[in-house]
């Protein structure tokens, strides 16, 4: 199977295109987060990334699947399983009709546990494209108990100190499952104005929190953590909140070099995507025949090579032919 990668996988076989940044007439979306979307004309994706992209594809005729629903063109066949990254996101499987072959699309994934997104599928292949964004070995994450809770009790004694905390996160996704985690531990939350839209999003999707949030509204109430994006504008919009501290939750915490270039005062390594071993269990979980990692490091699929695999790292503009495997 031909893989091209440039700005999103193209199969040109079966003319298909995943995660495509240009629009295109027909692409998958694996998941909400903008370097996976464009406003295809016919985009297919779960009803939960529908919800999420509704003003993006105001203009489009959503083909929506249900995990485990198969989606057929004379080319090839297409079913969805959840990848555990946020509300909606989905492995894509695509049957190709010629040949019989599976190839598994991931988009980004989680393995942990996440309480706002349904649990990673582990989907038999025999050709793997899979992110690589923690793809090398010094990113293995500590359980997620001890992060958290290490998270939990610096927040409660910033809070204490008569301090407000400010969680970073992305507004889709992230801020969600903090959200979750900090109330399901009794925290009073406010959220940014577009992450909070998210979050009602989210409920509208069927998801449940367990407690009562709020928007932020420029003023903040004793007791409570505040969960904003990183950037200027989150800077700006702060400026008037007095004793804050800005908590970082990334994977790239365990990189000193990259560990506050949200802006944190601390950062502690909570991802929403794979560490690097479990990128290489759930390789082995799959059965692939060939692997292409897209993203991240590319030394995910040098030692994929030197355990035997046929394995190649895609960039802009490279195709499996180009690659295939020296």
């Amino acid at each position: 199977m031909d893989v091209l990668f440039d700005r999103g996988i193209y199969l040109p076989s079966l003319d298909l295109w995943l995660d495509s940044k240009r629009k295109q007439p027909v692409g998958y979306i694996s998941h909400a987060h903008a370097d996976h979307t464009a406003a295809h004309r016919k985009p297919i994706l779960t009803p939960g990334t529908a919800i999420l992209l509704r003003k993006l594809l105001r203009r489009s005729e959503p083909q929506m699947l249900e995990y485990g629903e198969e989606y057929h063109t004379p080319r090839y066949s297409l079913k969805l399983y959840p990848s555990g990254h946020c509300l909606g996101s989905a492995l894509a499987l695509v049957h190709c009709k010629a040949t019989g072959e599976r190839i598994l699309y991931t988009g980004d994934f989680r393995v942990k546990p996440n309480p706002t997104a349904e649990p990673l599928g582990t989907v038999p292949c025999d050709v793997l494209i899979m992110e690589s964004t923690y793809g090398r070995k010094d990113y293995v994450f500590p359980p997620q108990d001890e992060v958290l809770s290490d998270f939990f009790g610096r927040v409660l004694d910033w809070i204490d100190a008569g301090g407000t905390p400010v969680v970073l996160a992305y507004r889709t996704g992230k801020a969600q499952e903090l959200l979750h985690h900090l109330l399901a531990r009794g925290y009073s939350v406010a959220l940014e104005e577009g992450a909070y839209e998210v979050t009602r999003s989210y409920e509208e999707a069927g998801v449940r929190f367990p407690g009562d949030y709020r928007a932020f509204d420029g003023t903040v109430r004793d007791g409570e953590a505040l969960i904003f994006p990183s950037g200027r504008r989150t800077r700006e919009a702060l400026s008037g909140i007095r004793n804050k501290r800005y908590f970082g939750m990334s994977g790239w915490a365990l990189n000193g070099e990259r560990a506050h270039w949200t802006g944190a005062d601390v950062s502690f390594p909570f991802s929403d995507h794979a560490d690097y071993e479990e990128l290489l269990a759930y390789v082995k979980a799959v059965g692939a025949r060939e692997v292409y990692t897209v993203y991240g490091f590319p030394d995910l699929a040098r030692q994929l090579t030197s355990t035997g695999y046929q394995a190649a790292h895609l960039e802009k503009g490279m195709s499996s032919v180009q690659l295939k495997f020296a």
